[in-house]
């Protein structure tokens, strides 16, 4: 490396204003989005679910007591703590528990190979939901809007 050559990179700086610019607008969209993401969801109680079968609704609860079975692959156990829900499908069975008590859904039981639906979290609030990707069975809240900008999937 020539002399010239060294004395020129020591005359310039580490970052150009043109760099500086750019590195402080990627920050703030970064910062936005996490802000976005992580406070856009809709935390509020939740207050019934609502279980599909590819995409069409075979059973609906809410914690007021309203209990609706639109399907004759449905059957449920009732209790003073709980509901038992058992969704039959063409590829096998899938047992849903609903904890009247502390307002939450949970899969308890699953044929599926995998059976990844068992280790998402119990669901409180509208925000959650839980999907069994090869019985195709997706347990939401009644209330989700999935027009509306608050619930990101």
């Amino acid at each position: 490396m020539s002399l010239k050559k060294i004395q020129q990179v020591k005359k310039d700086r580490g970052f150009a204003l043109f760099d500086l610019i750019i590195y402080g607008v990627l920050i703030a969209v970064v910062a936005a989005l996490f802000v976005v993401v992580f406070t856009a969801f809709n935390r509020e109680p939740l207050t019934g679910v609502r279980v599909s079968v590819r995409a069409e609704a075979v059973f609906e609860f809410t914690f007021g007591g309203q209990l609706s079975v639109l399907s004759e692959d449905v059957t449920y156990d009732e209790d003073s703590k709980g509901i038992t829900v058992t969704v039959q499908s063409d590829d096998g069975f899938n047992v849903i528990y609903i904890d009247k008590q502390n307002r939450s859904v949970k899969m308890k039981q699953a044929d599926c190979n995998g059976r990844q639906c068992l280790f998402f979290r119990a669901m409180t609030d509208n925000s959650q939901f839980i999907y069994c990707n090869p019985h195709a069975i997706k347990i939401e809240p009644i209330d989700r809007d999935l027009d509306s900008p608050d619930i990101i999937i």
